[in-house]
């Protein structure tokens, strides 16, 4: 299993994208905190976003990129998971397109690793779901990234994402939006999901509501048409601390959660955290997800998952990061 996590911080609160006002982000003392968490593992993922458009209530200012410069934390195993989200306030295919064939040029000049196409689309405005005419951009950006992959025959790997439990009618018109060919061909589907977080589960049970979502995950998307070979990669996943969230809850549950993953049998082949620092930790707990607080002094979970990736990582297949596999078309005319 390949980790990673999201490095950066945006100036809005992570739920529903109120500004705040957050400490800036350090690249030396990121990316020294990166270093830590990779530790030896041969490959670690770094989650990065942008945004094409300004969205449903528009984003802060700066924020449609975050990090800033991906490239600084890229190298020395570390890869780039560019997530290329549709934020248009009216129906732009064409254009979403090639804003996901310059995320992908721009990952394969840092050495590889993945763009996914949209964020969240099961999920309303502010994530992509809300925008006009989502479906059909996601369906472009999709052919324009094989497109744009077979073009420079580069590495990098291609893939879509959904928040919480499966809904077999969005995956349906996903499958409608995207076509058989292009869904078959995704090198990944990614699920987003926080358990205990919006929802409370006694954590004597979280194990077995991580695997329960993740069972569901399967066999929904298995059902719309998406390979039962197709790897599934947890682009999303934490816990955050506050008032009534104490820092040695969010080790326990992390811990939990992402042992769950690791000893279940659901072709989970990547888990990336969100993310590595808090926006405020003196602020509400929508806005303390990180493994650091925003001093980027160490919360006990820091520790914690820098031991887990440790020990539960793996290097890449022979067949990751080198384009399609042999037995998924590229493109479709």
């Amino acid at each position: 299993m390949i980790f990673g996590i999201w490095p950066g911080v945006v100036a809005a609160d992570l739920v529903d994208f109120r500004p705040i006002d957050c400490p800036p982000e350090d690249p030396a003392r990121t990316l020294a905190a990166l270093r830590q968490l990779q530790g030896d593992a041969p490959a670690f993922y770094v989650r990065c976003y942008r945004h094409f458009g300004a969205g449903m209530h528009g984003w802060p200012p700066g924020s449609s990129r975050t990090p800033a410069r991906p490239e600084l934390y890229a190298g020395d195993g570390r890869l780039i998971d560019l997530v290329a989200c549709y934020q248009s306030p009216e129906p732009d295919p064409g254009g979403f397109a090639e804003f996901v064939r310059e995320a992908v040029r721009d990952v394969a000049e840092w050495g590889g690793g993945k763009v996914q196409v949209g964020e969240e689309l099961n999920m309303p405005a502010p994530q992509d779901g809300g925008s006009p005419g989502c479906f059909d951009a996601i369906a472009a950006g999709v052919a324009a990234a094989f497109e744009e992959r077979e073009r420079l025959g580069v590495a990098v790997d291609i893939g879509v994402n959904s928040a919480g439990m499966a809904d077999p009618v969005f995956w349906r018109r996903m499958a409608d939006a995207v076509g058989v060919m292009h869904l078959a061909a995704l090198d990944y589907i990614g699920l987003d999901a926080f358990p205990d977080v919006f929802h409370r589960i006694p954590h004597d049970q979280l194990a077995g509501s991580v695997g329960y979502l993740l069972e569901r995950f399967r066999t929904v998307t298995t059902a719309a048409g998406v390979p039962a070979s197709t790897p599934i990669h947890i682009t999303e996943t934490g816990w955050p601390t506050g008032a009534d969230r104490g820092e040695e809850s969010q080790r326990f549950v992390l811990e939990t959660v992402a042992n769950a993953v690791a000893d279940g049998d659901f072709g989970v082949t990547a888990y990336e955290f969100f993310g590595l620092r808090d926006g405020r930790s003196d602020g509400e707990w929508t806005g303390r997800f990180g493994l650091l607080r925003d001093d980027y002094t160490p919360k006990p979970a820091f520790h914690a998952i820098r031991d887990l990736v440790g020990g539960r990582s793996a290097p890449p297949s022979a067949k990751a990061h080198r384009g399609p596999r042999p037995d998924r078309p590229p493109t479709v005319e």
